[in-house]
């Protein structure tokens, strides 16, 4: 009995030698792979170019449920004049420019010196070798 399963487990393959056996340099597990990021990235570019429309779409289903477990079919029309809506835009258009003050779109610059910086005081601590010393000067 002994021998039977030192037989079988001899002969029993590990699933990684056998994958290796069918795919000995890996270019089908690569396409494979490829094959799943550009699957998940296309899944990934489709739900996010329709997210809005899948918005709406839950919003409206669960408007609807809402409106018609509250309020009645009672549907009114109210019919607005072309005066109206014109009178509305002009007064809309005349708030609007009064919002904006009129400015002369003049620019002052003021000068401030100051003495100390930690940016100019950095000069003071770098010794100047570049000036030019002649044998006179001491």
């Amino acid at each position: 009995m002994n021998l039977n399963l030192l037989l079988l487990n001899s002969t029993k393959t590990s699933a990684a030698e056998e994958f290796v056996k069918l795919d000995p340099y890996g270019i089908g597990m690569a396409v494979m792979a490829m094959l799943v990021v550009i699957l998940v990235l296309a899944l990934a570019a489709i739900t996010f170019q329709n997210i809005d429309n899948l918005i709406h779409f839950f919003t409206k289903l669960l408007s609807k449920k809402s409106v018609k477990a509250e309020i009645p079919s009672k549907t009114e029309k109210s019919s607005t004049s072309g005066d109206d809506i014109a009178a509305i835009a002009l007064a809309l258009y005349l708030y609007k420019n009064e919002l904006h003050d009129t400015e002369s779109l003049t620019l002052t610059f003021n000068r401030i010196s100051r003495t100390y910086s930690p940016w100019s005081s950095k000069i003071y601590g770098i010794m100047n070798k570049a000036i030019k010393r002649t044998p006179l000067s001491k």
